[in-house]
């Protein structure tokens, strides 16, 4: 859907990773995994990442983010009309963990979680931004994961991959033209079976065998190389598709950011789309896949790097499980 006449601008951003930095090394030592650190590096990526130490959950590192953003953004908890929290690793299965967030931060807005796997942030930032086309003056927009309680140690192929950390931005009203030029939301349930935590919802209810059997963690249902395919045929597609929306082609994007689930997987989309790599803020290297962090706190790091210019075009685009994928276009405010 095209945007930009709804003057949607970030006013302010924040990032947050929980703990010390993991090593691969680290990693290996503590799961007993045979691989080594130099093949997780190559092929993943990856050289470190964070894990949340006991009793942080995710609430807690989405609202560290949260603090940050709206210090950025010079924006007051009090002023925020509306808080979503996007994360697959809610604190609980009920209440949203939302609710904690606004706890934490000092708000007193209505506050919800948004669960669409990797791609939740970009749900949310469409959310968000409805909100603020529809007479709200300030929106939080929180991507966080506590991941790594979610996987098995003992799974080579997702283990070294995932990982804690939250991102958030602040959205608020800006000039016609500016911020959020287009966004494309996705969905294929016909996929959900692919990448699925099996155990602790209403279709497999918490049990002594559940948990017995691991079922409560992540499992990769599909061979890997279906993953990337997919992954990179869906992320390019609705690239290019939020890119014509917006009237814009691939080569006029200043910056690509996207979902840091694997460095191979981010270098080929970016080929795919002609982009040089040089304009791929890239991240992974020492985060991991943080879930729906990932874009956010991306976007953060190129914001305070200096990497983003007054009038850059930047291309935000992830995909998931579920699957569910999003893209969107925005254009830095000139002042």
């Amino acid at each position: 859907m095209k945007t930009s006449d709804w003057g949607v601008i970030i006013k302010g951003s924040g990032r947050y990773l929980p703990g010390n930095p993991v090593s691969n090394s680290e990693l290996i030592r503590v799961s007993g995994l045979s691989t080594t650190e130099e093949w997780i590096s190559e092929n993943l990526g990856i050289r470190q990442r964070h894990w949340a130490p006991e009793g942080i959950a995710t609430s807690d590192i989405g609202a560290e983010a949260s603090k940050l953003a709206l210090a950025d953004a010079k924006v007051d908890p009090k002023e925020l009309d509306h808080i979503l929290l996007c994360t697959s690793t809610s604190d609980w299965t009920s209440p949203a963990a939302a609710s904690n967030v606004q706890r934490l931060i000092g708000a007193d807005c209505p506050a919800e979680d948004k669960q669409t796997a990797c791609s939740s942030f970009l749900f949310g930032l469409d959310h968000g931004a409805r909100l603020i086309a529809t007479g709200c003056d300030h929106v939080l927009v929180v991507g966080a994961d506590v991941k790594s309680r979610f996987v098995r140690r003992d799974d080579l192929r997702l283990f070294p991959i995932f990982a804690d950390g939250a991102g958030a931005v602040v959205l608020s009203k800006g000039k016609r033209g500016e911020g959020l030029q287009s966004s494309i939301l996705w969905t294929d349930g016909s996929r959900l079976e692919h990448l699925l935590t099996p155990a602790g919802g209403s279709a497999m209810p918490a049990t002594e065998e559940t948990v017995r059997l691991g079922l409560h963690a992540t499992r990769m249902n599909v061979d890997g190389r279906m993953i990337f395919d997919d992954a990179v045929e869906i992320m390019t597609n609705l690239a290019k598709k939020v890119c014509e929306e917006s009237g814009l082609g691939p080569e006029d994007v200043d910056l690509l950011v996207p979902h840091q689930a694997n460095l191979k997987i981010m270098k080929k989309v970016a080929s795919n789309l002609g982009i040089p790599e040089s304009k791929v803020t890239i991240t992974i290297d020492h985060t991991g896949n943080i879930v729906a962090g990932t874009v956010p706190y991306a976007l953060d790091f190129a914001r305070k790097q200096g990497s983003v210019k007054p009038g850059n075009i930047i291309l935000m685009i992830c995909a998931g499980a579920g699957y569910s994928a999003a893209g969107a276009v925005y254009r830095e405010p000139k002042n």
